[in-house]
């Protein structure tokens, strides 16, 4: 698990002091793989203790820990020079991940749901939301869309702690989607985020996350740098055939002619 991913994941059990820490790594990340566990303490006006505490409450071992795996996340961070090579690197390590993860919970959760449903903000998301529900559809699992605040309140009239709602927010931050998951947090509804890999709000509500990577192409000075999005599409393709194979194996379990 990425340090960022931890941050998504115990941001609750973090104190003041700890996002002290959290936002110094943050801005120097680079700085702090080279850092002793007394020196990032003196950076943040804190005790070594202390320091020690917050690596524990990310779930590592240790500062040493932390440190070397804030090191091999920066290699990995460090991408070709061309835009191409960059975008390629992104794809290929998103598949590496993607392929090698543990999904068996999030698979059980959507098998076993008595209803599905998707919500999203944003082109790319609908254009993502879509697609998933698409494939989803062949497995005899139907996502229903939520694509406005209308759609959502009559969501929230009707869920229930026996469905799941899968999120669908590049930034995380997106207003509606938030206000959305803080209501189904308050019912206790199960959630799956997927999100940039960062620290973001909707994912530190969901039960579940999953992440893409992505890094922003940089065009002529008059234009927006243009934001590689199709890591999303991989992400959710492997998904699919993940729980097509979970299916299987399912099958194979339950099969009377293989006990015994």
């Amino acid at each position: 698990m990425k340090m960022d991913e931890r941050f998504n994941t115990y941001r609750h059990q973090l104190s003041e002091t700890d996002m002290l820490i959290w936002n110094y790594i943050q801005k120097h990340r680079s700085a702090c793989v080279n850092l002793s566990i007394e020196q990032l303490g003196e950076k943040c006006s804190v005790s070594r203790t202390t320091v020690l505490r917050f690596a524990k409450k990310l779930g590592y071992h240790g500062y040493r820990d932390m440190r070397v795996c804030m090191e091999l996340e920066q290699e990995k961070t460090e991408l070709p020079s061309d835009f191409i090579s960059q975008t390629c690197t992104i794809y290929k390590q998103a598949i590496d991940e993607i392929s090698t993860a543990d999904f068996t919970a999030l698979l059980k959760r959507i098998d076993e749901a008595q209803n599905l449903y998707i919500c999203s903000s944003g082109m790319v998301q609908d254009a993502v939301a879509n697609e998933m529900r698409r494939m989803f559809l062949s497995a005899d699992k139907w996502f229903y869309p939520i694509n406005g605040p209308s759609e959502g309140s009559v969501m929230l009239e009707n869920v229930t702690q026996q469905d799941l709602v899968v999120m669908l927010s590049l930034s995380g931050e997106s207003r509606k989607i938030v206000e959305l998951a803080h209501a189904l947090q308050v019912r206790n509804v199960p959630m799956v985020s997927i999100t940039q890999l960062r620290d973001n709000t909707l994912a530190q509500i969901a039960d579940i996350q999953l992440y893409i990577t992505t890094t922003p192409v940089h065009q002529q000075k008059s234009q927006r740098p243009y934001l590689p999005t199709t890591s999303f599409f991989i992400l959710i393709e492997l998904l699919y055939l993940k729980y097509l194979e979970y299916l299987r194996n399912k099958e194979k379990d339950n099969d009377p002619s293989r006990t015994g």
